[in-house]
């Protein structure tokens, strides 16, 4: 099936303990953040934050990824993966940063200003930083803001965008005056989450790579894309798996502190033990109690953890078998007790054990409710009768079957991923409660994205989807519409596309937080995908390394990124 997307924040990971779809995920889109415990015990930057005199010139950093980027297109579909993005992300950068807060801020490297000059039509000007060049020595001009657009904004299907969310609202992008570097972006309707285009870590791509649909899609899975930030990759080992990133010698900026960054390809099962002989100087650890307590045992090292914007989940595939019905799915969702598998994933890691209640929202923050227990809490009885309903009867060992068949779902799960496989295995025991079987298919880590998740080649399915501080716009494609592709559950609920319309183009916030839980609660009722629980920001990071490691919301800046004096 053909998938048009449409959300550029979104990105589908395969990381050290988990797989994000964080393609991959949805965030917070306010920056208002409710006055709980559960906020207050988890900061949302919790690295060791030093300025610019504080830290030594020059040194190395040894981080981990867990496989070869697929494509170094990182908007291209099957390079949103969040390996990818955090390998690439020394290499490029975007007109804004976001702040600890999670409020956008001018990235002056990269503009001088940007600014919303008219709001019907919604149209924002933007002034490069003429200083800014490609690696080898090019001006970054409106033009590569325009092909990017027209690669993204999904006009041609033969392009195939990780999204095409706010590119697709864009009528035009037209120079000011003739110049190169001074342009405005004109919206054929409101959206309030327009930044969000121009914000994080990955920016835009150089003309020559979007100009034809070929290039785009395929001119990258070799080919790192030219820099546009303080490091070039200077060296790809596909023999011993590591990518080499050096100072980028035509960076514009403040020299970055760091020489060197070595990415190393190290699978989930042996990070930990990477970080403790010292191969490694931070370890992303999630919920992944081994890599705690492997990490705990190094003496030279600190553990940080923060709040975060990953929530993993069971994803269903609605197209055919038993899911197709969405009692089943109703009944699949009060069958998992996701309390439990929250506990048993943050409270080894030191963190608070919460589930996870919104499609859009994080724990913890405003316009956050739990809309999810309200519809398909955990309730073993509520999900026995749908099942008698659906005809699937218990035999005397209480296995559920149909016409002398068993009922049988397959989960599909990547393999060496510790994390993924104990919450399918939880997954497997509940439903095991109320008379299904259930059969892990564990395949290939490498593969487990564009073999098997993004072609819908699955029944169920588990990893987490990792966002950005603008959710409501950035989750619009996980669900909608039916052939987005980011959505990969098989369905849709066709009122979903007009609740999102409200949304983005409602600017008061408190209007739009209704709207975007009506969402949740659509989202809730036909169950596409079962929320389980909000990852925090673990990791352990060696100690003197400084503007590094747990955050929720905050762009690393990879200038100051380095070892204190």
């Amino acid at each position: 099936m053909r998938r048009k997307r449409t959300v550029f924040a979104t990105v589908a990971v395969l990381s050290a303990s988990a797989l994000f779809l964080t393609a991959c995920a949805p965030g917070n889109t306010s920056t208002d953040v409710a006055d709980d415990a559960t906020t207050k015990a988890q900061p949302a930057t919790n690295w060791d934050r030093a300025t610019a005199d504080e830290i030594a010139d020059g040194g190395t950093l040894n981080v981990a990824i867990g496989s070869m980027p697929a494509n170094w297109n990182a908007v291209q579909v099957d390079g949103n993966e969040v390996d990818t993005n955090d390998t690439v992300a020394l290499t490029t950068g975007t007109l804004y940063r976001i702040g600890e807060d999670g409020t956008p801020e001018l990235n002056t490297d990269y503009a001088t200003s940007v600014e919303l000059i008219s709001d019907d039509p919604q149209v924002v000007e933007v002034k490069l930083n003429p200083d800014a060049v490609w690696e080898d020595g090019t001006p970054i001009t409106y033009l590569d803001y325009e092909g990017t657009w027209k690669a993204m904004n999904g006009s041609n299907e033969a392009y195939s965008p990780a999204s095409t969310a706010i590119w697709e609202e864009i009528s035009a992008i037209e120079p000011i005056d003739g110049s190169d570097f001074d342009f405005t972006v004109t919206f054929d309707k409101i959206n309030a989450d327009w930044s969000s285009i121009f914000a994080g870590q990955i920016g835009i791509l150089p003309v020559a790579a979007t100009a034809t649909p070929e290039i785009f899609n395929t001119g990258c899975v070799t080919t790192p894309l030219p820099s546009s930030g303080p490091f070039i990759i200077s060296d790809i080992d596909t023999v011993g798996q590591v990518v080499t990133l050096t100072r980028n010698p035509v960076w514009w900026g403040e020299t970055p502190k760091l020489e060197t960054v070595y990415v190393k390809v190290v699978s989930s099962a042996t990070q930990g033990t990477s970080f403790a002989n010292s191969e490694l100087d931070a370890l992303y650890i999630s919920s992944d109690a081994d890599k705690y307590q492997t990490a705990e045992a190094r003496d030279d090292a600190a553990i940080q953890s923060s709040g975060g914007l990953t929530w993993t989940h069971v994803t269903l595939n609605g197209a055919s078998g038993p899911l197709a019905d969405v009692k089943m799915r109703q009944a699949v969702g009060h069958a998992i007790n996701r309390s439990l598998i929250s506990e048993s994933a943050n409270t080894p890691v030191g963190v608070p054990a919460t589930e996870q209640g919104s499609y859009i929202f994080m724990p913890g923050q405003k316009g956050y409710e739990d809309n999810v227990g309200d519809a398909i809490g955990y309730d073993v009885a509520a999900a026995n009768t749908l099942l008698d309903e659906l005809g699937y009867e218990a035999d005397s060992d209480g296995i559920r079957q149909s016409d002398g068949a068993p009922l049988v779902l397959t989960m599909t799960i990547p393999a060496e991923t510790p994390s993924n496989r104990q919450r399918a295995v939880s997954v497997q025991a509940d439903l095991a409660e109320v008379g299904v079987t259930v059969e892990l298919n564990e395949v290939p880590s490498a593969g487990f994205f564009s073999d098997y998740v993004i072609p819908g080649d699955y029944e169920m399915t588990g990893f987490s989807w990792s966002g950005t501080a603008y959710p409501i716009s950035s989750t619009e494609a996980l669900f909608s519409p039916i052939d987005s592709e980011s959505n990969f559950t098989g369905i849709t609920d066709e009122s979903l596309s007009g609740l999102w319309d409200d949304a983005n183009a409602e600017l008061d916030t408190d209007k739009r937080l209704e709207i975007a839980n009506e969402i949740d609660r659509t989202l809730a009722a036909y169950v596409p995908i079962i929320p389980i629980a909000p990852l925090p920001n673990v990791y352990a990071v060696k100690e003197g390394l400084v503007n590094y490691g747990a955050e929720q919301f905050e762009t690393v800046d990879w200038t100051l990124v380095g070892w204190r004096n």
